[in-house]
């Protein structure tokens, strides 16, 4: 077996939730890989980051990774006979539309929010389901990240048997806290600020906190255009001050944020997995999310709430009682027993199988 990865979306610093599953994935696969087995990671040619992780070699190509028609154009043109010289037997793609590539695909589904009409107006809801339906009759397997996101592909593209292939988290000790910790503490948000987020939701509940309480918070993220809005909101109602937008950070320094959080907060509108969610548990912080999407299967034992509901979400980021250690040690112990190792078994093994079926 010989598995070509599609990954030119991956970037240098910061990774979205996707690319760093990717990195996971790649860093746990030589593990389940027998002898004879390989993996090599398709690249843009400008990307830096390029770990030396065991038995996975790497390969630039010219491919654009945006935009999507340019990207697909691209792929289509190139991919089936850099592939052949590669001698690869299965080729994995990790975003739409399937290209046609001369070896069987195995195609990671990780949301369907374009074909549910929330993808920030990227594609119309009748073209994202087309494409989305072509794609995965094209597949010879379908991955995706969530029992939720299955159940969805299972209703949109009648026939198709996703396999669930979860995502997994790193336990790390978290280094220095790299800010001062608020007098009332602070409620996290990690994730691009973009619409279907719903971070405005969080900003509504900290008006309704009384100030002598009320905590900070703080956004973690690329911001796709969501935070003009967000201050201006903040500003009207007289929250600005306990808003701090953080921007992008390193993944080394998430987990002293997680840890030191009073809460994180996960109200997305849709998501396909929500892995700050499982993050902040693995740190033993508490959790609310959305009851949206795959995000009530990551809660463990966390607060599922409304997504609209400011009062609810306000109750969940006042001051909470002090908690039991053995409660935060039992979350993290949970939330740790899903680590990235048996989530690159069983990509690994889908791979194998995918190789041996083809003609």
């Amino acid at each position: 077996m010989h598995v070509a990865v599609a990954g030119w979306l991956l970037e240098d610093g910061a990774h979205s939730g996707a690319n760093r599953r990717l990195h996971a994935l790649l860093r746990e696969a030589h593990a389940w890989l027998r002898a004879g087995e390989r993996v090599t990671v398709l690249h843009r040619p400008q990307l830096e980051a390029r770990p030396p992780f065991e038995r996975v070699g790497w390969r630039a190509v010219d491919i654009p990774p945006r935009p999507t028609w340019r990207r697909a154009v691209a792929e289509q043109r190139t991919l089936r006979p850099l592939l052949r010289e590669l001698g690869a037997t299965v080729y994995d793609h990790g975003f739409l539309p399937t290209p046609r590539v001369g070896v069987p695909v195995c195609q990671t589904i990780h949301d369907v929010r374009d074909a549910d009409g929330e993808g920030e107006g990227r594609r119309p809801r009748w073209l994202a389901r087309a494409v989305l339906r072509r794609s995965l009759l094209r597949a010879a397997r379908v991955l995706t990240v969530s029992e939720w996101t299955a159940q969805r592909l299972r209703a949109l593209v009648p026939g198709c048997e996703p396999v669930v292939v979860r995502n997994g988290v790193d336990a790390a000790e978290p280094g220095p806290r790299p800010r001062r910790l608020p007098a009332r503490g602070y409620v996290l948000h990690v994730g691009h600020l973009e619409p279907r987020k719903n971070v405005s939701v969080l900003v509504r509940a900290l008006a309704r906190i009384d100030a002598a309480a009320r905590p900070e918070l703080w956004l973690i993220g690329h911001d796709a255009g969501e935070w003009p809005r967000l201050r201006a909101l903040a500003e009207r109602l007289g929250v600005r001050e306990d808003v701090l937008y953080l921007g992008p950070q390193p993944d080394r320094v998430l987990a002293a944020y997680y840890r030191g959080a009073r809460l994180v907060a996960v109200p997305s509108r849709h998501e396909g997995y929500g892995l700050p969610a499982l993050e902040a548990r693995v740190q033993g912080t508490r959790v609310a999310v959305a009851d949206a999407g795959a995000l009530p299967e990551i809660a463990g034992d966390g607060l599922v709430l409304p997504v609209d509901d400011a009062e609810a979400w306000a109750a969940a980021m006042s001051p909470p009682e002090a908690e039991d250690p053995e409660a935060i040690r039992a979350r993290a112990s949970a939330a740790a027993a899903l680590d990235w190792s048996e989530a690159a078994r069983r990509w690994v093994e889908a791979l194998r199988a995918v190789s041996a079926s083809r003609p």
